[in-house]
Parts: structure tokens; sequence; C-alpha cells
């Protein structure tokens, strides 16, 4: 069924955009990551989207953690009748068919999808090497993931850097990516570290939506977590800036770059062993990849006004 949206005064109309949703969701009380679900209230609560489904990867939980917490969220905020699919448990998935992968397969034969991967990149993969003709079927990938050459991710001046998660997990998931040459869009650190949610913020959604609160619970402990082992004052959703460009490109300033993976010494310690990177390099041509490193000026007010928009 194809979704109608239509704008304003003078009913400007426009079909909503299929996206498949990928995610990894961790969102529960004592300091875990809440940023898929932001991205997943988010997506469900924009017109612009049509949802055709969810599937769900390891990564900020285990498999067997997450995929209650994505059932959950799309109970509690997604459309009627949403499905929501259990993917790859580890890395060494990928290339295994699962319940997440055959859904996502049969959902790009019936129709051209734009693919949200917020978490590893290990279910698209999958689909991608066990379907390659399938390839010209993905509209676009929007992930989150990358990073410049050089660049190291720290929360402030104070903190330890942290990982490039979801593409350190599988790093051979990104290269399947790259090889099947699908448009790419990388929503990176870089964009999100430039975003902030603080506490005032949580509070407006409080009184905006009350059927928030486990989300804003879970938040709130994330912010003290950041606050006691990161040194800032708030958090960066991650995920949200991958959802709002699929919404609307429109403000977001992206690089036409090549991406590379290359392995250099680990940023994190340097008593590691030297670990993989994806990496943009800017001699990009038409056609490549996209590297997005600033959000539109009212990103964060549109996405509160999006998180408070209650259901219908």
């Amino acid at each position: 069924m194809k979704v109608i949206l239509c704008i304003g005064i003078s009913l400007v109309c426009s079909a909503a955009m299929p996206v498949w949703i990928d995610t990894d969701p961790s969102v529960a009380r004592g300091g875990k990551e809440v940023d898929d679900g932001f991205a997943l209230v988010q997506a469900f609560r924009s017109p612009e989207l049509a949802v055709r489904g969810v599937s769900i990867v390891f990564g900020n939980a285990p498999l067997s953690e997450a995929l209650p917490i994505g059932r959950q969220y799309v109970k509690d905020f997604g459309p009627a009748g949403l499905a929501v699919y259990a993917g790859a448990a580890s890395a060494a998935e990928l290339g295994k068919q699962t319940p997440a992968s055959v859904a996502i397969a049969n959902a790009l034969r019936k129709e051209p999808l734009t693919l949200l991967v917020i978490g590893p990149a290990t279910n698209v993969a999958t689909v991608l090497r066990l379907h390659p003709e399938l390839a010209p079927r993905v509209k676009q990938i929007v992930a989150v993931a990358g990073r410049r050459p050089g660049q190291i991710f720290r929360a402030s001046p104070a903190a330890g850097a942290f990982r490039d998660l979801n593409f350190e997990l599988d790093p051979e998931a990104f290269r399947v990516i790259l090889n099947a040459r699908v448009p790419l869009v990388l929503a990176p650190w870089e964009i999100s570290s430039k975003v902030w949610l603080r506490a005032d913020d949580l509070a407006s959604l409080r009184v905006k939506d009350p059927h928030l609160a486990p989300l804003l619970d879970a938040s709130a402990d994330w912010l003290s977590f950041w606050a006691k082992n990161l040194h800032a004052d708030g958090f960066n959703p991650f995920d949200s800036l991958a959802v709002g460009y699929a919404i609307n490109p429109a403000g977001f300033q992206c690089d036409r770059v090549t991406i590379t993976i290359e392995t250099h010494p680990d940023d994190t310690s340097p008593a590691k062993p030297p670990k993989p990177y994806l990496l943009r390099r800017d001699n990009g041509t038409a056609g490549g990849p996209l590297y997005c490193h600033t959000a539109p000026a009212n990103f964060k007010m549109e996405l509160l006004r999006r998180l408070g928009r209650r259901k219908e």
C-alpha cells in the first residue's frame, strides 16, 4: 500500500519513502545506550517515512537482549502490524541466512527501499552477499559509521577515545556494501557530535508525551553515564542523524568522497593491536558515497518536535 503525504493548505502531496530499519537497541535503565530508541520513535513519528519492517542485529546489546527491546518499541510506537525480525547474533553470521535477511530480501523484491543501518551492517550485508541481484533494488543505504583520517572520537577533551562501534563490530560487512556499489550515505560520529541532548530536552519531552517515560528514564541514566565517564553535560543522539537525513536531506552538508577500509594503530589504546578504520578520502567521484558532516541548524529543534508528536 502506498502512503500519500499531503502538506500545507495547497495540499502538495508526495509518497512517503519506503524504508527498512536495521537496528541494535539496548535501551534500558542503568546507563545503557539509548540512541536507537530515539531513532525508532523519530522514524515512526515522521509521516515522510513508510517503515516496511524492522530487523534486529547484535551490537549495543546481545541479540537476545536487543530483540525484545526492538519488539517493545515497535509495539509501543510503531504502526499496527509492523513486523520485527531477528538477525545476526555476531559478525561470524555474515552470509548466514536469518529471518531478518529473508525478510529484507523479500521486501526488496516487492519494491525499492532505503535501508537505515543504525547498528552493525551484518544483516544488510548478508542480503547483498546472498542476493547480489537485489543490489539495484536498494535506493540507498544510510549508515552510522565512518570518519576522517586521524579523527578521534571523544565526547570531551577530558574523555578517552571510543570506537566506531557499528563498523568495528563487523568491518567485513561494510566491505560487502562497498563492493556492491549501492548508493551509500554515511552519517558518522562527526555529524552527531555536533548535536547534543541535555536534561532540559528530556524534561520537555516528558511534558509533551508521558508515553515516552521508559525511554526518558533510560536516557536520564545515559545522561548520568556521560557526565561521570565522558565528562559531558549531554549526549549525542547518533542514530537520529541517519533517520533525519532519510526524512529530508535538505540542509545536511555532505561531501562526495571515496571510502576505504584501512588498518592503522588502535586510537583507543596504543597497547592494542592495529585495527580497521572506515575512512573518507576526498577524491570522490559522481555517484560515489556521501559523507555527511554537518546537520541543518534546526535539526535538534525538529528532532524534539517529532519525538514529542503523540501517536494518534
